[in-house]
């Protein structure tokens, strides 16, 4: 704007209009901003096709690191011995990132199905042991097949030991760590149970590993529906159907309902005491959570969750929990889940590790095991606000009960019954720089503003001060005082051009 240029009414118009449009700013950033912003991210929040949050859930959006820690059985020989109790050395970690893209996607609004491919890559600068470390463990194919005819006549009893000395069965295996996880290995008992076609033991392969064909597979963990918060954020990230169903079909009542986040997208508008859960599709059940503690994670304020005694609870606690029970199986004491629905009825539990929070009886037949509050917990650090996981620690442990069974040779003279700790997966994911700068800039967004609308408010009000100041003592540019004979005073303005002579 040229001054010069501009007459004293002209000046006035700019100065009051830009300074009147700069009040009626700042007076609505600092009253309504906060409610714009809210509803703003209302809006982009729901998942959607290239939407704000589909291109921060559809890879994962943060380094996500899996651990295995695999028992190594280190007196086998001794399983017989009545002076020796069998003892397990923890071997690991063996750390691989774990990469996930979900893949046909289907959208039915508000909810959306999806596969999740997952790709594991071994990191030995943060594992503590090789993949071609011996891992031996107790042979829990012989064990599951002695579990299983233990309910029948002697007869069918004799037959399966029968089949157990002929093909191939024995009390320990002996395998590679990398074996064991990813890569499999033939054995005889397997292949004789997969030429079967039981549709009791349905053995998909010959070849066995904890994870096999598990990497890089977009169906091994099944597809999951989830709610995309359209309509109700409260409901955003939650399970509603997993295969296609909204109950699991291995554990009886609301135990086998599908229910829960898959940890990556979490419900807003919870309350403090709110229980959060996990749903664990390779357990095929859910975990509760429940809130310890305020926290402050990278200056941002949030709530801790962790697993408590409630978590693994089989109804000694909890009735709501004894659903869990297995039908016809002696129920687990608490701490403790029976894990054979998912295991063609073997003899395998689930725990935190080192059977952390269970009862002492677990351990009391081996040597080995050091539970520990912090190493072997869980937990899930969450900023309430916008229902962000800030970081996550989740893991359990699996265990197979070896016990003496008079029908079978390899098992008749067993010295103690035990629960034999076999691995523990672990899960840990943190978020990176990016994505926290992003969390504090949204959470800051709305005080920003009504800063920022303080600030044009003060720029405004001094506009407007100095305008009438500036108008009460005729200082506008261009404008002077000239006082004509009788002694009266006249404002006018200068003339760009001299006056005429």
């Amino acid at each position: 704007m040229c001054c010069n240029c501009c007459s004293v009414r002209q000046q006035k118009i700019w100065v009051f209009g830009l300074a009147s449009l700069v009040l009626i700013v700042g007076i609505v950033l600092l009253s309504a901003w906060p409610t714009i912003f809210r509803q703003w991210m209302q809006s982009i929040l729901p998942l959607a096709p290239n939407s704000f949050m589909y291109k921060n859930w559809i890879t994962t959006p943060t380094p996500i690191y899996t651990s295995f820690y695999l028992f190594n059985w280190t007196n086998p020989e001794e399983l017989n011995n009545p002076n020796v109790k069998p003892n397990f050395q923890q071997m690991g970690p063996y750390t691989f990132s774990d990469y996930k893209v979900k893949e046909d996607l289907l959208w039915q609004r508000p909810k959306v199905t999806y596969y999740g491919r997952r790709t594991f890559h071994f990191l030995p600068e943060q594992s503590q042991g090789k993949l071609d470390d011996v891992i031996i463990t107790p042979a829990f194919a012989t064990l599951t097949a002695s579990s299983y005819v233990r309910k029948y006549r002697r007869p069918f009893r004799k037959i399966m030991n029968f089949m157990l000395n002929r093909e191939g069965g024995s009390t320990y295996m002996r395998h590679t760590a990398g074996e064991w996880m990813f890569d499999g290995f033939y054995d005889t008992l397997f292949e004789f149970a997969h030429k079967l076609h039981s549709p009791l033991v349905p053995l998909p392969s010959d070849h066995f590993a904890w994870f096999y064909q598990r990497n890089n597979s977009k169906t091994a963990e099944g597809n999951f529906t989830i709610h995309t918060g359209h309509g109700d954020l409260h409901q955003m990230g939650e399970l509603q159907m997993w295969n296609g169903s909204a109950h699991t079909g291995f554990y009886n009542g609301e135990c086998g309902k599908v229910n829960g986040s898959t940890g990556e997208l979490w419900a807003q508008g919870r309350g403090y005491d709110e229980t959060i859960s996990i749903f664990l599709s390779d357990a095929s059940r859910y975990i509760n959570m429940f809130t310890v503690s305020n926290v402050t994670m990278h200056g941002i304020d949030a709530w801790r969750y962790e697993t408590t005694e409630l978590s693994f609870d089989n109804g000694q606690l909890s009735p709501d929990t004894e659903c869990f029970c297995v039908p016809n199986r002696p129920c687990p004491r608490n701490g403790v889940l029976d894990f054979s629905p998912v295991t063609y009825h073997g003899p395998i539990y689930m725990s935190h590790p080192h059977f952390y929070m269970t009862d002492a009886s677990y351990r009391e037949n081996t040597t080995g095991l050091r539970p520990d509050a912090v190493e072997h917990g869980m937990h899930v650090i969450m900023e309430p606000t916008l229902a962000v996981p800030m970081s996550l620690k989740g893991q359990v442990m699996l265990s197979v009960l070896v016990n003496r069974d008079e029908e079978i040779d390899l098992l008749k003279d067993v010295a103690f019954d035990h629960y034999a700790p076999l691995f523990v997966i672990q899960i840990r994911a943190e978020l990176d720089d990016r994505l926290l700068s992003l969390l504090k800039l949204a959470l800051n967004a709305a005080r920003i503003g009504q800063f920022i609308g303080l600030g044009l408010l003060l720029i405004a009000l001094t506009m407007l001060i100095v305008g009438v100041i500036v108008t009460k003592k005729h200082k506008w540019h261009n404008e002077w005082r000239m006082t004509t004979s009788d002694g009266t005073r006249v404002l006018q303005a200068k003339s760009n051009t001299s006056s005429n002579r």
